[in-house]
């Protein structure tokens, strides 16, 4: 498995990636509507560049395969963060985690934090997140349970051969 930055070029397969996870494992969690408006069938290619080339995702390879993205963003937030359906349960979310540490300690962060959905809640809490507040924020249009997650110590170090629980 490579971890890298994602590069132009990649936005379709790296949309099947948060595609495969919303409609195979994400939609056991959430209505049919949540899951067609979380990840609809005709995504807007060009928008989806736009914000690919804003958050540079770190890209998960496995093969010639993209197996996982994640994105942090320079405050510490965590937006998305997906493993494709038949990558899971493998180490994918575990070494993209890893490297979401790695990059909080270069950019010398004090917390992460993630609005996180009832299917990644286990992953998240395995890897030192803690929930800060249970909500039913409205998501796609409907109110759906989330949790908004945090870790106060992403310099500690990682272990990085720690299975993953969802990803």
């Amino acid at each position: 498995m490579n971890i890298r930055r994602y590069r132009l070029g990649e936005e379709p397969e790296i949309w099947g990636v948060l595609y495969s996870a919303t409609r195979n494992v994400i939609a056991r969690e959430y209505t049919l509507e949540q899951v067609e408006r979380w990840a609809p069938d005709d995504r807007d290619m060009e928008a989806w560049r736009v914000k690919l080339t804003k958050t540079n995702p770190f890209v998960a390879k496995v093969g010639d395969r993209i197996a996982g993205f994640a994105e942090l963003e320079p405050d510490g937030h965590i937006d998305c963060f997906y493993c494709h359906h038949q990558f899971q349960r493998q180490g994918v979310g575990a070494a993209l985690m890893a490297e979401v540490f790695a990059e909080a300690r270069r950019l010398g962060l004090t917390r992460l934090y993630a609005e996180v959905s009832t299917t990644a809640h286990a992953f998240f809490l395995a890897n030192g997140f803690v929930v800060d507040e249970e909500t039913n924020d409205v998501v796609c249009g409907q109110p759906a349970k989330q949790f908004h997650m945090s870790n106060s110590a992403p310099n500690k170090s990682f272990n990085a051969d720690r299975e993953d629980a969802a990803g």
